[in-house]
């Protein structure tokens, strides 16, 4: 009987589920079949779009865009709706692509070093958010849908100054959520 429970648990342990996947670059996937790909990666690429075909990879649950020349996102983003994690840092970003709030699988969304300004309502829609990074980007308007991501632990604000109001009341709104802010300046209230 314990011999089957240490095969069953061997296999447990191998099973898709259980670990990462692979992550492809673009060049190696071109001609790939779109749904074996679960992961890739177009970081440091200097790109400053995406090609029309990435819209074919609808099994994608990771997809990291960061250092790249990106200042929007193609309207096909929202059809890759198993995307898990979408890491879109360092790019040129000034508006929040409304796109991504139908990505509803989505739990780890990193936009650190853009320059965001406002989050969207609509962000309500990715309930599946556990992980924000919004590191220096100079956001002043924040969506009160935040407090229905029920699922979200952690909001990383640092690289920009927030006053200590600011900062005390957002902790209050997200109470079980892990706020990172850079120490208060007095300056700012």
């Amino acid at each position: 009987m314990s011999y089957l429970f240490a095969l069953f648990s061997l296999l447990l342990s191998s099973s898709s589920f259980a670990q990462e996947f692979k992550t492809y670059r673009w060049e190696e996937v071109r001609s790939a079949s779109p749904d074996t790909i679960f992961s890739i990666s177009f970081s440091k690429q200097k790109r400053s779009t995406l090609p029309d075909s990435l819209r074919l990879f609808t099994s994608l649950r990771k997809l990291d865009l960061s250092r790249n020349k990106l200042e929007e996102l193609p309207e096909f983003i929202g059809e890759l709706t198993n995307i898990e994690e979408l890491d879109l840092s360092k790019n040129n970003l000034t508006i929040f692509t409304l796109e991504i709030c139908k990505l509803t699988s989505l739990k780890i969304l990193r936009l650190e070093r853009n320059q965001l300004t406002q989050l969207p309502n609509c962000l309500k829609y990715c309930a599946e958010l556990v992980e924000i990074d919004l590191w220096d980007n100079p956001i002043n308007e924040f969506p009160e849908s935040l407090v229905e991501l029920k699922k979200l632990k952690k909001v990383d604000l640092q690289g920009v100054m927030y006053g200590p109001t600011f900062q005390r009341m957002f902790k209050e709104k997200l109470p079980n959520v892990k706020v990172l802010f850079d120490p208060p300046c007095s300056c700012m209230e």
